[in-house]
């Protein structure tokens, strides 16, 4: 493989992904319920198994989300009181990396918060009574999580996202540019010629930060911001593609971890990326839209306590320590099934349960107050086990540990966590 072939696909997929995802909530026609740049979209239930746009989706928040377009000029945003739940507001770059996270863990949910959203290059102070968000490139995802118990506390999440606005302080006359060529979404991800064209559509709109002066290099490989893809270039993507993204299967979330008491720990630099442009790809594919580890970890496991892959066909426990996860908001264990892409989603079972964790009803504890979690895909017939059964699917998977706020002992390895161990 040509290094620079895979340097630039390194570099410049997370534009293709940012792209893809953009096209499907905001354009895609077989989408019903697609919306529009700058406008809030709400999920108003909990992700499962047919939620599929995103990859590893979490099953502890709703999320509402608006895909912005700066070139419009400053967006206001309003945030309702969210009192003492877990919120954060995630704003994301077009490249991926995180510009901020406003929500529980800085900003008190006692009152209401007015945000003012603007480009970088925007000199003008942002209004009085606002709290301003700068981003450095003109399309932008923000990404809003607020914590939900039961199907019951869902109807007042719906009423702080309905409370929430968004408005395009001074809207233009006509309609802004599409951010991409259609093929964003309808053009196979071995096809070099749509690679290159929705790549060269985002660089047009979104120039390579100063800091990251690589695109000149790449420009004989048909990487040009605006350019049409040339037939040569084109076959040449269209030929490397297919192990390019295999490439980024075998790296995935993984890449710059450490391994700590069997679980995979990611890199501290997991969305705010700087130079790490390994893990920026990997977590394009794999956990587009993760938190950086200030926020909030994911430890991931995909081996037992015997180093042996995590397959649905066998039978686990998961012994939770009696001190629990070590995180200030919560914390959830989710299951996902591993697709031939490496994207990860949860998978269909018969009781619709995709996570457990510290605010899962029903789980039973053991006397020294440790939790045995039962990881089959078959229902158990002991009822303990069957309270406390995470359905896993029929070929291998991955199992995410998510702690948000997570304790300084757990950002540090420091902490206890579960053991996965193989049953008869």
């Amino acid at each position: 493989m040509d290094a620079d072939l895979q340097a630039a696909f390194q570099y410049t997929f997370p534009l293709y992904e940012m792209a893809r995802t953009r096209f499907i909530a905001v354009e895609a026609p077989a989408n019903p319920n697609r919306g529009a740049a700058n406008r809030i979209g709400h999920r108003r239930a909990l992700s499962n198994h047919t939620n599929r746009n995103v990859t590893a989706p979490n099953n502890d928040t709703l999320y509402s989300s608006a895909w912005l377009d700066l070139a419009a000029g400053p967006i206001e945003v309003t945030v309702p009181p969210m009192g003492q739940r877990y919120w954060s507001f995630h704003f994301m770059d077009a490249y991926t990396s995180t510009a901020e996270v406003i929500g529980s863990r800085n900003t008190s949910g006692n009152t209401p918060l007015k945000l003012w959203i603007t480009l970088d290059s925007d000199t003008a102070s942002a209004p009085a009574g606002t709290r301003a968000v700068r981003l450095p490139t003109r399309d932008a995802w923000m990404l809003v999580r607020i914590l939900v118990d039961d199907a019951a506390d869902a109807a007042d999440v719906h009423k702080l996202q309905d409370a929430m606005t968004l408005r395009v302080v001074n809207p233009p006359a006509s309609p802004l540019p599409n951010p991409a060529a259609p093929k964003t979404a309808l053009g196979s991800p071995t096809d070099g010629a749509n690679y290159l064209n929705v790549v060269g559509s985002m660089l047009a709109r979104n120039p390579v930060p100063a800091a990251q002066p690589l695109l000149a290099s790449w420009q004989k490989l048909g990487l040009q911001a605006g350019a049409q893809a040339s037939d040569q270039a084109a076959a040449n993507w269209t030929a490397a593609l297919p192990e390019l993204n295999q490439s980024l299967r075998s790296g995935g979330l993984d890449a710059g971890s450490t391994t700590i008491q069997r679980w995979i720990y990611p890199s501290s630099d997991l969305g705010t990326f700087g130079s790490n442009y390994a893990l920026r790809a990997g977590v394009a594919l794999a956990g587009l839209g993760a938190l950086p580890t200030t926020e909030a970890i994911y430890l991931s496991a995909v081996t037992d306590n015997q180093d042996q892959p995590l397959q649905g066909q066998r039978k686990y426990r998961v012994k939770v320590p009696p001190s629990g996860v070590a995180a200030r908001a919560f914390w959830s264990l989710s299951m996902y099934q591993v697709e031939p892409d490496g994207r990860l989603f949860f998978t269909d079972n018969p009781i619709a349960r995709y996570t457990v964790g510290d605010r899962t009803r029903g789980m039973v504890k053991n006397a020294d107050g440790s939790m045995d979690i039962v990881l089959q895909r078959d229902e158990p017939a002991d009822a303990a086990q069957k309270a406390n059964w995470l359905p896993s699917p029929t070929g291998a998977f991955r199992l995410i540990l998510r702690a948000y706020l997570p304790s300084p002992e757990l950002a540090a390895g420091k902490a206890p966590l579960p053991t996965i161990e193989k049953l008869p």
